[in-house]
């Protein structure tokens, strides 16, 4: 398959998930990603972890504020920070207060310990779209996936049940998940 034909099929799997968020509501998407929530911090691979690479969610994703904000009481909790092309991950205070708004609008850790693949024990790792197979559709940056380079520890997709297809048009560079967790 070409190139241009996996960027057309990306490109039209983003629109069609996009288009299955607005048709949800709010209140339902906070009450599926409450029970995501609680499935995540059920995993083994998450209680065993020490330090977890979350992320903070943007509208229309699974919501992880509110696990960012438990994982707090009892782990080293990193949130990526976006600089040009590239990304790394950066400690959250306890109290959250070094939490700026960065890139795209996402809040990250503005001063802090940067933390390296190596100690990160497990990593969330949001997507538009996800296969069983652990195939992941980001959204087009490529950050997680320039990452995955450098990581070699337990990543967990996270997503709601429309996010789950039977394929994910996959190039090259595209690296998979070890396991999906979908409401």
């Amino acid at each position: 398959m070409s190139q241009t034909m996996i960027k057309t099929q990306k490109k039209e799997l983003r629109r069609f998930v996009r288009g299955c968020v607005l048709a949800i509501s709010q209140s339902e998407l906070k009450r599926r990603s409450e029970r995501l929530v609680e499935r995540i911090l059920g995993l083994e691979d998450y209680r065993k972890a020490r330090t977890v690479a979350l992320y903070w969610s943007l509208p229309g994703e699974v919501a992880t504020h509110e696990l960012v904000r438990r994982a707090l009481a009892d782990k080293r909790v990193v949130l990526p920070v976006v600089t040009g092309e590239s990304m790394h991950f950066a400690v959250v205070a306890p109290d959250m207060s070094n939490l700026v708004e960065g890139a795209f609008g996402v809040m990250e850790p503005r001063v802090g310990e940067v933390c390296p693949p190596e100690e990160i024990d497990f990593m969330l790792v949001p997507g538009m779209a996800f296969d069983r197979d652990g195939g992941r559709l980001g959204h087009g940056k490529g950050y997680y996936d320039r990452y995955f380079e450098l990581y070699k520890g337990v990543t967990v997709g996270v997503c709601f049940d429309f996010q789950i297809v039977d394929r994910v048009p996959c190039e090259p560079f595209d690296r998979r998940v070890d396991m999906v967790v979908s409401e």
